[in-house]
Formats: C-alpha cells, sequence, structure tokens
C-alpha cells in the first residue's frame, strides 16, 4: 500500500505511519529469527560505544579470538567469582548430598536467602541459589562444605585457577565480595568460565529463568539475574557480578548460526548495553565454519592400511591474539 502525502495527514497516512514505525522496531528480532546479522556493527563503533576497562569476545566454533581489550589487566571479578566455586564444588563434591549451615556462612551481604544457622540444605537446592540468584552466603557454606574449611577451599580455588592455565587470577573468597587482591583477567576468566560452562548440569542451571526455593527461611522465587536471559536472541548459561569496586561484571555465552560465541566483561559501567554491543558485532562478523574433511576413496580390500594422521595439539589456552580486534 503506498502512504498518502505527508501534509494531508489523512487517516490512512497515519496507519501507514504506524506500521512503518512497528516493522521497524520489530526489524532486529525479525532479523535474528531469520539468522541474520542483529544488527551490523562494525570494528569502529565497538571501538567508540565499548564502556567496559576489559572485553573479550571468543567464538568456541572456530577457535578465534572476535574482539579483546585489556585481557591481561587484572579487575575485581565480584560474583563472576562464583563461577569458579560452582565448578570446585562440583568437582569435590558433586551436585548430591546436603550441608548444615554454620554461623560462620550467613555473615555476608545481600544478596543472601537468608541461610539459617543449623538448617540442612541440598547441594543441588545451594548450587541453584548461588548460579541463579548470586546468593553470598550460599557460596560461604559450599566453599566451607567442599573444602572442609573456608580457608582451605580458598586455597583449593587458587590451585584450580593455575591448573586451568590462569596467570593474573588470585581468590580471596568464593563470593566475589570486595577484598584486597581478590582478582582476575578476562582471559583467565574466560577459563574458568568455559571449564564451567563444560558441564552440562552447572550450564543448565545458570540458563534457569526463575527457580522456587524453599528453605527455613520460607519459600521464594529465584529470578536470574541475568537480564539477557529471554530477550537477546540465543542467550545462553551467564553469572552477573557487580559491586560498586568491580562496577559491572559478566560471563555469558551465546548461539546462534551455528556459533558460540563466548564473552567475558569487566570493569563496565554498564555490562548490558556493553554486552549487547559486543554480541551484535560478533554475530555480524563471524569467521566461517571450517569444511569438514574430503573422505577419500575406500581402501582396496587386502591393501595395507593408510599410516594414521598425526595427532592434533590442543593450545594450553583458547585464547588467540591473531585474529582480535583491538580497541
Amino acid at each position: 500500500m503506498l502512504c498518502p502525502p505527508l501534509r494531508s495527514f489523512s487517516l490512512p497516512f497515519l496507519s501507514c505511519l504506524s506500521l512503518l514505525v512497528m516493522l521497524v522496531s520489530l526489524a532486529p528480532a525479525l532479523a535474528a529469527d531469520r539468522g541474520l546479522p542483529y544488527p551490523a556493527v562494525g570494528a569502529d563503533t565497538v571501538r567508540d560505544q565499548l564502556l567496559a576497562r576489559s572485553a573479550l569476545l571468543y567464538d568456541a566454533t572456530t577457535g578465534k579470538v572476535l574482539y579483546e581489550r585489556n585481557i591481561d589487566e587484572p579487575f575485581p571479578p565480584a560474583s563472576t567469582t562464583k563461577l569458579m566455586t560452582a565448578l570446585l564444588v562440583y568437582e569435590l563434591k558433586g551436585m548430591g548430598g546436603s550441608l548444615q549451615v554454620e554461623d560462620g556462612d550467613t555473615y555476608v551481604e545481600p544478596s543472601h536467602v537468608p541461610l539459617i544457622p543449623g538448617e540442612v540444605v541440598s547441594i543441588d537446592v545451594l548450587m541453584h541459589s548461588l548460579l541463579i540468584a548470586s546468593d553470598n552466603d550460599s557460596a560461604m557454606a559450599l566453599g566451607r562444605y567442599a573444602g572442609g574449611t573456608l580457608a582451605n577451599f580458598i586455597d583449593l580455588m587458587n590451585q584450580r585457577a593455575v591448573e586451568l592455565g590462569c596467570t593474573h587470577t588470585h581468590f580471596v573468597n568464593p563470593n566475589g565480595l570486595p577484598a584486597r587482591g581478590h582478582e582476575t583477567t578476562a582471559h583467565d576468566l574466560m577459563l574458568i568460565f568455559q571449564k564451567a560452562i563444560s558441564i552440562p548440569v552447572l550450564r543448565e542451571i545458570m540458563q534457569i529463568k526463575t527457580y522456587a526455593l524453599d528453605t527455613e527461611h520460607g519459600s521464594q522465587i529465584l529470578h536470574n539475574h541475568n537480564k539477557l536471559l529471554g530477550k537477546y536472541p540465543g542467550m545462553g548459561p551467564a553469572k552477573t557480578g557487580w559491586t560498586i569496586a568491580s562496577r559491572h561484571t559478566y560471563a555469558a555465552a551465546a548461539t546462534r548460526d551455528g556459533h558460540e560465541l563466548q564473552l567475558i566483561i569487566l570493569d563496565s559501567p554498564d555490562k548490558w548495553r556493553d554486552a549487547v554491543l559486543l554480541f551484535n558485532y560478533g554475530f555480524a562478523n563471524l569467521p566461517p565454519i571450517p569444511a569438514p574433511p574430503v573422505m577419500g576413496p575406500a581402501p582396496t580390500p587386502g591393501a595395507a592400511p593408510a599410516p594414521a594422521p598425526a595427532a592434533a595439539v590442543t593450545a594450553p589456552h583458547p585464547v588467540t591474539t591473531a585474529a582480535a580486534t583491538h580497541p
């Protein structure tokens, strides 16, 4: 239908204008649903608009770094610390069993359940509380339980970080509340995030939007702190963080067009704005997926077998800076 001239201000014109506005507002979502860029973002736009002091965007499908900024500079991780807490609790104790809450577990600032000293809570429930609502008392209880003592658990956190290839990470507590010397880098946090989301149950928990929590404090509905979950197309597992000292921190993955993009943001005034900017940039500039190897002819019966190909060499960590875009 053709729109009438602007000066007429007729009812058909107003209807046409309303339709046009609606289509423009829906265009990004429609493009995303059809696998088209959402929207196209260039490297110059990222350089000029990215607010975070540190960021790393990695294409897990091709092994390419798509963007990096200050990836080896240490920053406080805030509640993204809980990725290591969840990983280590899972590796040491699994998801079964339960623990009895102690006084020391409850001496934390919100977010908290709050847990009540003496109550018995399942590990599964506490892990949901940890990764969905980012409850600090759950982190304390889980750490003390898995490590035998809280101090021992923190030592184990730092040992595990080294085992994963982290070189500029030091943990002081299991919840990420401000503490001198508690820091990580975008590079190191990416390694921790990748290991955590490789565990199916942890990956699944991080994608739960709401969770019914029942403790002695009462019944409540936990809401995932990841505001992009269910809103940004392809959004997957994520862990958020924020304190006054750290500002916004974020570890997240989103999948589209066969590519899973993994993102780390540290020291940002607005992680949501930065995350959308970087994910849009990544999905608009996806590297091609390598073609599968061409199969050779079938072997001749009775012929000697062909020599086995050389074993692939796996890099100690995924960060390859050659293809990265710098600020």
